[in-house]
């Protein structure tokens, strides 16, 4: 019997990100991409997603209040930003709002991002742990 893939989504409007991301982790996790987060939120909505990525500066929403909205949705999925352009003191209001299990600064390393995903996803990581790379 095959084991079951975890499913991770990414969300960032930049379509080579997307195609890099997915091509990177497809092997390892069922990998849902979206290049809005309106689009995002419709796949959190119709799939059972265990972690959410997503980048932070996207037009029409940031990348922390689309994982707020996640979080609303079901708070058993974990997220993540991605993103070269945060402030720290929004990670952290966030954090402190609602959770936020990680922050990846681009440009990410797989090796890295594998990590993280591993730890979340063997129950180690919590909201109030986040990290900042």
């Amino acid at each position: 019997m095959r084991e079951k893939k975890y499913t991770v989504l990414y969300v960032d409007d930049e379509p080579a990100n997307l195609r890099s991301f997915k091509s990177a982790f497809r092997r390892l996790y069922k990998v849902h991409i979206a290049d809005h987060p309106h689009k995002g939120m419709d796949i959190v909505k119709e799939n059972d997603i265990n972690i959410v990525v997503s980048d932070h500066r996207m037009p029409d929403l940031v990348g922390t209040d689309f994982l707020r909205e996640v979080h609303e949705f079901n708070d058993d999925i974990c997220r993540i930003i991605l993103s070269g352009f945060v402030k720290k003191e929004e990670l952290q209001e966030a954090n402190e709002e609602f959770g936020i299990h990680a922050y990846i600064s681009k440009p990410w390393d797989f090796e890295h991002v594998q990590s993280i995903f591993e730890r979340l996803l063997s129950g180690e990581g919590q909201p109030q742990k986040m990290t900042y790379d």
